[in-house]
């Protein structure tokens, strides 16, 4: 009976030991998980304002021209979609000069790196009203830019290096049906990219 007692503590010990390595593993990868890199695109405007989480946002590089790649996506609940261009090279990626504001560009037009360019409904109530369109009007001023604020290394892939994108933006939007009037939308991204390793 002793000897049970006895294998029974050791078996509860193991148990225990177990659980804890267990958990410390699940919180490391945890920490190293997307999610916690607060991966978002945002944007606010003067009748509604969303921030989608783009955690499991999987982006790979088109083709723009030699020197610049692009990546985009498309928000289903919020009928939201972006172009953001980026170097092509991954070693202008890390250059002190990136951090600096770019210019709006309008939406499916750009052309060099770090511009943006968007599309989104007019208000929540016109998700599905493609008249309602809100398109990024092209400038580059003090309420039209992509600010790009932070770009860090995650890890290396066979054919791409990874990292992380971080920046601020304003710009001027217009209606298709009415150009005139421009409504200013605003916010903040960060995801994920690839860029070539060469």
């Amino acid at each position: 009976m002793k000897t049970i007692t006895t294998l029974s503590m050791y078996l509860i010990l193991i148990l225990i030991v177990l659980i804890s390595c267990s958990t410390n593993e699940n919180n490391d990868s945890d920490s190293s998980n997307s999610a916690n890199l607060d991966l978002h695109f945002a944007f606010k405007t003067p009748d509604w304002e969303r921030k989608i989480d783009c955690s499991l946002l999987n982006l790979y590089p088109s083709f723009v021209n030699d020197t610049t790649s692009s990546v985009s996506a498309y928000s289903a609940s919020t009928k939201e979609a972006f172009l953001l261009t980026y170097p092509k090279d991954s070693s202008e990626m890390v250059r002190p000069r990136t951090y600096k504001k770019y210019k709006i560009m309008e939406y499916g037009y750009n052309e060099e790196p770090f511009q943006l360019s968007q599309k989104l409904p007019l208000n929540e109530s016109s998700l599905d009203d493609l008249s309602k369109k809100l398109i990024s009007k092209a400038g580059f001023s003090t309420t039209e830019y992509n600010q790009v604020t932070e770009i860090k290394y995650i890890k290396s892939e066979p054919q791409f290096a990874v990292f992380k994108i971080k920046c601020t933006y304003e710009m001027n939007t217009f209606l298709p049906q009415a150009t005139d009037v421009i409504i200013p939308v605003s916010g903040t991204y960060a995801f994920i990219i690839r860029t070539s390793k060469l």
